[in-house]
């Protein structure tokens, strides 16, 4: 007889079937599914590809549940639950993939802690930087992943802590619970039901905590926009329902972890000492603050480095120090602005898929733009949703003079997810330089609106939206 498993791992798809055969390649591998004591359930949520063709070649080492049609992330992630047979849920994106040990600390993290109900996992992006350290609310009373974009090993990222909410890319939940809570609520589609859930265990008196040593790489939801219909409409269920009885507690995390620092005098103003790594003074127009927040960035990183490698020499002396990801990443920006000072001329204007960093769009004599970027400029805070998103926004830029494209290393897997986007470049631009170590840089003076392909900007070939 088949025992019965503990933990019932349910991961919801939608199309992207590579992406789902190396995550099923490496959960299978855990030590808890070889041993019998968790088990793998995917939802295939209406795939427009070979996933189920993909799915059945796992036979009898997975459980399938096949829809019809997409219904969302919420939908799929409820009817994979009714499958389940173990007494805990984990709800696991297919673009992840974890750490040694991520499974066995979050099931520890789970017995040590029987208070919390819903325990998560933090999820780092693909250069090492923190992609969820769990979700904070804000002055807004809206969510946010705590310290993303921070060092993976700083300090304020490796604590395990109570917070109000954590990401359903990697949620670990009791069966009980969710039952109580009735599940996510299918009102949210693709965006914000995780955190309603947690909101909800909250109000019931219930605990919710991210784990630190259970870790995984996560490419947070390259697939879908942030600024989709779904999300806006996520957002406003969201406000109608804890508009005014969230807790903002982002400050109170900020302080525990010594980030922000407030000194008291006998009369007012009061003085706040804020980590350069934590936030700038709110003066954009100013470019000796934004000099100086670089810098001091930059200054922190290496100190925090230097403190971290001279610990590590000294307690494993004569062991082979390896190269930092704080320390790797500083010098692969340095590569990036080489390679492109040698490639591209001066004066000329430059995309570059930055994911944010604006050391990676400083490029000197040449003007470097964030892409994707907002309506001002500034980094847009999401992935395109898919391939025709992608191509959209790289001819808009294009259109407002940007000449070249540059993609570092790290950001190399968008012309695998992007696959129109790569067709697209491969047709109407020129690969200059191909430095698989350091980035590709394209030439886009030879894209012109009305050349065959560029339809793909404004219709065909959607990507499906993988969870």
């Amino acid at each position: 007889m088949t025992p019965t498993p503990r933990c019932s791992i349910v991961i919801p798809v939608h199309g992207r079937a590579g992406l789902t055969r190396r995550c099923l390649d490496a959960l299978l591998a855990e030590p808890e599914l070889v041993r019998g004591e968790a088990e793998a359930i995917v939802v295939d949520d209406g795939s427009p590809d070979d996933t189920r063709a993909l799915l059945a070649r796992y036979g009898d080492a997975i459980r399938v549940h096949a829809r019809d049609a997409a219904g969302g992330f919420a939908t799929a992630c409820n009817e994979g639950a009714v499958l389940a047979r173990g007494e805990l849920l984990l709800l696991l994106n297919n673009d992840t993939l974890g750490e040694p040990g991520w499974l066995g600390a979050l099931l520890a993290a789970a017995d040590a802690h029987p208070a919390d109900v819903v325990l998560g996992a933090k999820l780092l992006f693909p250069d090492g930087s923190v992609q969820h350290a769990g979700v904070t609310i804000g002055r807004d009373e809206l969510p946010r992943n705590l310290y993303a974009g921070f060092p993976g090993d700083h300090p304020a990222a490796c604590r395990s802590r109570a917070v109000q909410a954590v990401t359903g890319a990697c949620m670990l939940i009791r069966r009980a619970a969710w039952e109580q809570a009735g599940g996510f609520d299918a009102g949210y589609r693709n965006g914000l039901e995780d955190v309603d859930l947690c909101l909800r265990l909250g109000a019931l008196g219930h605990g919710v905590r991210c784990v630190h040593d259970s870790v995984l790489v996560h490419l947070e939801s390259p697939t879908r926009g942030r600024r989709s219909p779904d999300i806006d409409a996520g957002v406003a269920r969201y406000r109608a329902r804890w508009g005014g009885r969230v807790r903002p507690d982002d400050l109170d995390h900020y302080a525990a972890d010594g980030l922000l620092r407030v000194h008291y005098g006998d009369l007012h103003p009061v003085r706040l000492t804020v980590s350069a790594e934590l936030a700038t003074v709110n003066d954009r127009g100013d470019e000796r603050e934004r000099l100086l927040a670089r810098r001091g960035a930059q200054v922190a990183a290496l100190l925090r480095e230097t403190v971290r490698q001279s610990a590590e020499l000294t307690c494993l002396a004569g062991a082979e120090a390896g190269v930092s990801p704080v320390l790797g990443y500083r010098a692969l920006v340095e590569r990036v602005r080489r390679v492109v000072g040698e490639a591209i001329p001066v004066g000329e204007t430059v995309a570059v898929v930055s994911r944010g960093d604006d050391e990676l769009v400083d490029l000197g004599e040449r003007t470097g733009w964030h892409f994707p970027q907002d309506e001002e400029g500034e980094y847009a805070g999401h992935h395109p949703a898919d391939s025709a998103a992608a191509i959209a926004q790289l001819e808009a830029l294009r259109a407002r003079g940007a000449r070249w494209l540059v993609v570092p290393s790290t950001a190399s897997w968008w012309l695998e997810h992007y696959d129109g986007l790569a067709r697209h470049l491969a047709e109407r631009a020129a690969l200059t330089t191909a430095d698989q170590d350091t980035c590709l840089v394209y030439a886009l003076a030879g894209v012109e609106d009305g050349e065959p392909g560029f339809a793909l900007a404004t219709g065909g070939d959607a990507d499906g939206a993988d969870r």
